[in-house]
C-alpha cells in the first residue's frame, strides 16, 4: 500500500501542472450527488420489495442511514401496508444479517441409543407454585430432573421456541426466517431415522413454523383446537408406531394460560383455573407412556415457550418472572436430581 501511494504521488507532482489546467470540481460534483441519490432510491426500493441483498448492507456501513419512504408510498398508493406488514411477519426485518447456521457440518460417531424423543411444549406458564398449579407436572418432575433456574430466549412465544430448536440468540431469528433455515436439531433427527409426529393445538400458525422450522414438512391448514383434540391425535399417532422398529421424534405443543385481571389475587385465581386443564393433558401424556412402558426408552422433555406473571408485568423485560419457564427432563435410567445453575433455551 505505501508502494502505491508512493507512485501516486510521483505521478501527482509530476503531472500538477497540467490537472491544475483542467476543472473536475462540478463533473466529481455532479457524480456525487447522482450517488447519492441514486443509492437512496435503490434503498428504497429494496425496501419495500424485500431485497436483501441491499437492505441487510446497513449493517456494514454503521454511518449511512438510507432512506425507506414507507409513509411516501403508502400516501401515493405505490406500497400495501397491509402486505408490507405480513411479509414483514412472515420473513422478518429486510435488514436482517444474513446467517449462517450450523457454523460446520454436523456428523455423528455412532447411531447413539436410538431412544425416542417427546417434547412438550406450552405456550405460556408460570414457575410459580408448580405444587399447586401443575401438580402432576410437578410430581414428575420430583421423579427426573428438574431445572428451577431455566430462562426462555424470548419474551415472545416465538423466541423462546427459536431458542429451543435452533440453540442461538433470537436475534438471529430474521436472518433465519428470510433464509428458510431448518432447525440444526429437527435435520439431525431426519438424519437418524427419526419417524416425526408434529402436533400443535394453534394449528402450527406463527410464521417460525412455516416459513424456518417446519419449512421442509407438509402440515395442515391453521386451524386452532382444543388442547385435549391435540393430544387425543397424539395418541393415535403413537397407536400406529407400536409394530414400527424406527424411533420417534414427536413434539405436542400445547396452548398454554392467558391470565386475565387487574390484581394479582384475580389473576392466580384466572391461571389456577387455566393452568388445571394445561395439567390434565399433560397428565394424559405421561399416563400414556407409562401404561405403554414407552418411559424406559425415552427422553421427555416438558417446558413453556414464554413465562406467565402474576403480578402484571409481563412485557418487562427486566422482570426474572417474565422469562423463567419450567423445565423437567426425562432421562432413562438418570436419576431424580434439581438442576440449580442458570440454563436458557
Amino acid at each position: 500500500i505505501f508502494l502505491v501511494e508512493m507512485l501516486f504521488a510521483t505521478w501527482s507532482w509530476q503531472k500538477l501542472r497540467s490537472l491544475n489546467r483542467r476543472s473536475f470540481g462540478k463533473p466529481l460534483a455532479a457524480l456525487f450527488i447522482s450517488a447519492f441519490f441514486a443509492s437512496h432510491l435503490m434503498y428504497i426500493w429494496a425496501d419495500a420489495n424485500f431485497y436483501r441483498p441491499i437492505t441487510m448492507q446497513r449493517a456494514n456501513l454503521p454511518l449511512s442511514y438510507p432512506m425507506t419512504a414507507r409513509r411516501f408510498l403508502e400516501r401515493h398508493g405505490l406500497l400495501d401496508a397491509q402486505e408490507y406488514q405480513r411479509r414483514l411477519v412472515q420473513q422478518g426485518d429486510p435488514e436482517a444479517l444474513s446467517v449462517q447456521y450450523p457454523l460446520s457440518d454436523i456428523t455423528f460417531r455412532d447411531g447413539g441409543t436410538r431412544h425416542n424423543l417427546l417434547l412438550l411444549t406450552v405456550d405460556g406458564l408460570s414457575n410459580e407454585n408448580l405444587d399447586k398449579s401443575l401438580p402432576s407436572l410437578n410430581q414428575f418432575a420430583s421423579d427426573n430432573v428438574r431445572f428451577t433456574q431455566h430462562y426462555s430466549a424470548g419474551l415472545q412465544p416465538e423466541k423462546g421456541l427459536f431458542g429451543l430448536f435452533y440453540g442461538i440468540s433470537s436475534s438471529y431469528m430474521d436472518g433465519v426466517l428470510a433464509a428458510r433455515m431448518p432447525s440444526a436439531l429437527l435435520s439431525a433427527l431426519n438424519s437418524q431415522g427419526y419417524q416425526f409426529g408434529l402436533f400443535s393445538s394453534d394449528g402450527f400458525s406463527q410464521p417460525l413454523y412455516r416459513q424456518a422450522l417446519l419449512a421442509d414438512y407438509s402440515l395442515p391448514d391453521a386451524d386452532t383446537q382444543p388442547n385435549s383434540s391435540n393430544v387425543n391425535q397424539w395418541q393415535n399417532w403413537l397407536n400406529g408406531q407400536k409394530g414400527n422398529g424406527s424411533p420417534w421424534f414427536s413434539w405436542i405443543a400445547l396452548n398454554g394460560v392467558t391470565v386475565n385481571g387487574d390484581s394479582a389475587k384475580v389473576r392466580q385465581r384466572s391461571y389456577l383455573r387455566q393452568a388445571a386443564g394445561v395439567d390434565e393433558q399433560i397428565a394424559a401424556v405421561l399416563q400414556t407412556l407409562q401404561q405403554r412402558d414407552l418411559l424406559k426408552n425415552t427422553v421427555v422433555v416438558v417446558t413453556a415457550q414464554r413465562a406467565v406473571t402474576l403480578n402484571g408485568n409481563d412485557d418487562n423485560p427486566g422482570n426474572r418472572a417474565t422469562l423463567q419457564v419450567p423445565l423437567v427432563v426425562h432421562w432413562p435410567n438418570t436419576p431424580a436430581q434439581t438442576i440449580d445453575r442458570l440454563t436458557d433455551q
